[in-house]
């Protein structure tokens, strides 16, 4: 995907609103208010993906520290955020590009030929099987959430 960056502007608002929510100013916010902190900066983000994300970047957790985030924490799931975003909206563009009827859906014809020129080396079985796990209902047509699966799978 893109070179994102996170310009200085976004982590401004992102500082300032976090500073909103640190009613004592004692530099961190209650690991509660973070779903609020990313809606006051309109971004919509799972609890689940939140809680996840909270706990990998909050590896460090002490007793004392349990329950609140810092803003150098925040920062990290800020520019995650915005990111995932963006890799969304570059997946969508793609999508909408090769979905030529504009039925919501791309022939797997079409699919084939895009995975052979990204793929130097990769071999017709490889594709064949690519195409099988893709198209998971056999409709000979890949969706959006069945094309973002084959996009974004490691």
């Amino acid at each position: 995907m893109s070179d994102f960056k996170v310009t200085e502007k976004q982590f401004n608002d992102a500082h300032n609103t976090f500073n909103l929510f640190d009613k004592k100013g004692n530099g961190h916010v209650s690991t509660k208010e973070l779903a609020n902190i990313f809606k006051s900066l309109a971004l919509q983000i799972s609890a689940d993906k939140l809680k996840e994300w909270a706990d990998e970047v909050d590896e460090e957790v002490t007793q004392k520290t349990l329950g609140y985030m810092e803003w150098e924490n925040f920062k990290i799931l800020f520019e995650r955020k915005l990111k995932e975003d963006e890799d969304e909206r570059e997946l969508r563009d793609a999508f909408r590009v090769l979905d030529k009827q504009n039925k919501g859906t791309i022939p797997v014809d079409d699919l084939r030929w895009i995975l052979k020129s990204l793929g130097d080396d990769i071999t017709e079985e490889e594709l064949d099987d690519m195409i099988a796990e893709t198209d998971t209902d056999g409709s000979g047509t890949v969706d959006y959430e069945e094309f973002k699966s084959l996009m974004t799978s490691d």
